[in-house]
């Protein structure tokens, strides 16, 4: 399958390619196909003006999979010293795709059909989500303060902040990921 890709940073977005930063990439581009190009336009016409998303990451290689599972694996073990390795390996795969050689679908990572990214206000500064990129937690789910009772300042602030950036998203037809308020995938 023949995919055209294209540079997000050339449509104005602006890039931050996490794992060129932590060396498990060594293409220092975010890559996306076109047709998400063109839908993360529509989706920016939809933030509040001067506005903008932060993307991380879009096409990804099988290596950079590899490498990202390993990092999740070992901060797993870390932060969850008395979990079986089943329960390690269950948390690795809700956080990361298995790394298979053939992808067939378009609206994966794999096929520059996944997004990891946020909103940045007008002076570039990134909108509170709660939890930072890649967080292994529960309050990494997009949904996650809608379900909580009792919110602090911080966690509304988040509240918001999530529910415009589904609301943006949805809108323009991406689909995101529960466990990763940060993951958004178009198929077309």
């Amino acid at each position: 399958m023949k995919l055209k890709l294209v540079d997000l940073k050339k449509y104005g977005f602006v890039a931050e390619p996490r794992y060129y930063f932590y060396g498990w990439s060594h293409f220092g581009k975010i890559l996306a196909r076109e047709s998400v190009a063109k839908k993360l336009i529509e989706a920016k016409k939809n933030l509040p003006k001067g506005y903008n998303f932060k993307i991380w990451d879009c096409k990804r290689s099988r290596t950079t999979q590899l490498l990202m599972l390993d990092s999740f694996r070992r901060r797993l073990k870390i932060s969850h010293p008395t979990f079986s390795e089943k329960k390690i390996e269950e948390l690795v795969w809700t956080f990361g795709a298995k790394p298979v050689k053939k992808v067939e679908r378009l609206d994966v990572h794999r096929n520059g059909g996944s997004l990891d990214l946020t909103i940045i206000d007008k002076s570039g500064q990134e909108l509170y989500m709660g939890t930072e990129f890649d967080d292994l937690s529960k309050k990494a789910a997009l949904d996650y303060f809608e379900k909580k009772k009792k919110l602090n300042l911080l966690e509304r602030e988040a509240q918001k902040n999530r529910r415009l950036i589904k609301r943006v998203m949805k809108k323009t037809g991406f689909i995101n990921y529960p466990p990763e308020w940060w993951h958004w995938s178009y198929e077309n």
